[in-house]
């Protein structure tokens, strides 16, 4: 009876004893996952993107340069790099950089064609009637855009940029003719920059305006006139 008595103490202490253990190592185990839990740490990260809008000009614009803001289109594609900032909290602040190339269209309204003559850009009737006619730039970018996102999915970004141009011609079709392309600077201004401003939702299609302060051709060789485009990010 003793060795019964015994042999049943010494269970029952064996399966407390492993009970408290398993408890004590479940403890452990919910401590250290509170004390240690999983972060997640935003990175560098790049996309690729589209802007695609229109063009438009103001400053001193002479009555001949009439221009056709509709057919005037901007479109630019642009690898840009995610750098965050500060990301921890609801309101996360990021920067937006990378290379862009960005091209300008500027369509001519009516029978006009645009010459450089003596040194100078004018703008001159057709010898014969156009169905199109218009001047194209073509520039190498660098953005930079400091970027903020709210708690509601809001983001808002401003920043400047700076162009080297590539190429420019213009481009021009006769009624029933086929079109002529002329590659020359035009008196445009080899460096170009600008501010830019974007609004969007939850990292979808953002609205975007650029607008540049200097003038589009050099100084005396031109009219002193400034472009700013409108349109959406992809």
């Amino acid at each position: 009876m003793k060795t019964a008595k015994h042999i049943l103490t010494a269970s029952f202490l064996f399966a407390s004893t492993f009970a408290f253990a398993q408890q004590s190592d479940t403890i452990r185990t919910e401590i250290k996952t509170k004390a240690s839990p999983s972060r997640t740490v935003e990175r560098i990260a790049d996309d690729l993107h589209i802007y695609v809008g229109f063009n438009n000009v103001g400053g001193a614009v002479p009555t001949s340069y009439e221009f056709r803001p509709v057919g005037s289109r901007f479109v630019a594609l642009s690898w840009q790099y995610r750098v965050p900032l500060a990301v921890k909290g609801s309101t996360k602040l990021r920067l937006f950089t990378g290379p862009e190339v960005a091209w300008n269209n500027f369509m001519f309204d009516g029978q006009n064609t645009l010459v450089e003559r003596n040194n100078q850009l004018v703008v001159e009737p057709a010898a014969e009637e156009l169905k199109k006619s218009k001047l194209t730039t073509a520039q190498l970018n660098l953005p930079v855009i400091l970027n903020v996102t709210f708690r509601s999915g809001l983001s808002l970004g401003v920043g400047a940029y700076a162009g080297l141009r590539l190429d420019s011609y213009t481009k021009v079709k006769p009624v029933g003719g086929s079109a002529v392309r002329t590659h020359g600077s035009f008196n445009l201004n080899p460096l170009r920059w600008g501010l830019t401003t974007e609004l969007g939702f939850c990292r979808q299609t953002r609205l975007f305006v650029r607008y540049e302060p200097g003038s589009l051709f050099k100084a005396g060789e031109g009219p002193d006139m400034n472009v700013w485009s409108a349109g959406i990010k992809l």
